[in-house]
């Protein structure tokens, strides 16, 4: 079972980001309604390198995918597809982002 981690600035749309992330991933990887989780981490600023303090940066959306070693194919389109969501669900909230970057992270075992 995924979970999935978005790194967003707080919007009243938040869940709908969370559950076109977590159904897109889903269904990138062929499971059943329930088999992906996903929850957010809010951001509340973003500055940029050698920017006056005052600067205005346009975030990102991070997306983590936690879960076990299903294959470079399954974890490259569940990414793919976890970003074109984010990047959708930006466009239609009118919601500025610069990018969505998205990683599968495997478990770490001792």
């Amino acid at each position: 079972m995924p979970v999935v981690t978005v790194a967003v600035a707080p919007h009243a749309e938040e869940r709908d980001l969370l559950a076109r992330v977590a159904d897109a991933i889903a269904d990138a990887l062929e499971l059943a309604a329930g088999d992906v989780i996903a929850m957010s981490v809010p951001v509340r600023e973003t500055v940029s390198s050698g920017a006056a303090p005052d600067a205005v940066s346009e975030p990102w959306v991070l997306i983590s995918i936690h879960g076990s070693d299903r294959g470079a194919e399954k974890t490259r389109r569940a990414c793919e597809a976890a970003r074109i969501a984010a990047a959708d669900w930006s466009r239609r909230h009118g919601v500025g982002q610069e990018g969505a970057w998205c990683e599968w992270l495997l478990p770490q075992h001792p």
